[in-house]
């Protein structure tokens, strides 16, 4: 069989098949390339924002464990100072308690100092004094007639005056 018998012009198939063959080679060479550059830039742009997205990503993750650790920092330094507070302030207490004792038993020192000047003047004043009443009584006793009765009564009368300093 011969191509006429069938019905195919085998000039037209060969022309066909010219024409196919230079549409391809021209889609390769002017459409095909550019197509393909576009699609590589495309896919190259894409891994480039992924890779940007899981470093921020990674970032983000750093950036929050750093935020972590200060904020725990932080919070012990917090409780460092208000326990240094509580202790100073324990301190304090302690300081103005013992101060608060220590001017007390000195204001008892003093008043213990100042009652034993002050009896130690009354002694001193109650000597004078009887010393006194002694010598008058003796002026007494020698301005009158010596006997019994009126040395007991002069005695008696000595006796009662004592009482009375008491």
């Amino acid at each position: 069989m011969r191509g006429n018998e069938v019905g195919i012009d085998i000039q037209q198939v060969l022309t066909q098949i010219v024409g196919f063959l230079l549409l391809l080679w021209l889609l390769r060479k002017f459409a095909w390339g550019p197509l393909l550059g576009v699609l590589d830039e495309r896919r190259t742009r894409i891994a480039s924002e992924l890779e940007e997205i899981r470093k921020g990503k990674e970032s983000l993750a750093q950036m929050k464990t750093e935020y972590d650790t200060k904020l725990s920092e932080i919070e012990n330094q917090a409780r460092l100072r208000i326990q240094e507070a509580v202790v100073e302030g324990q301190r304090m207490a302690r300081e103005i308690a013992e101060g608060a004792r220590e001017e007390a038993h000195q204001i008892l020192e003093k008043a213990k100092e100042d009652i034993q000047r002050e009896m130690a003047k009354a002694k001193a004043q109650l000597r004078d004094e009887i010393a006194t009443i002694a010598v008058s009584a003796a002026g007494k006793i020698v301005r009158q007639e010596m006997n019994k009765q009126k040395d007991k009564e002069l005695v008696l009368q000595y006796i009662d005056e004592l009482k009375g300093f008491k």
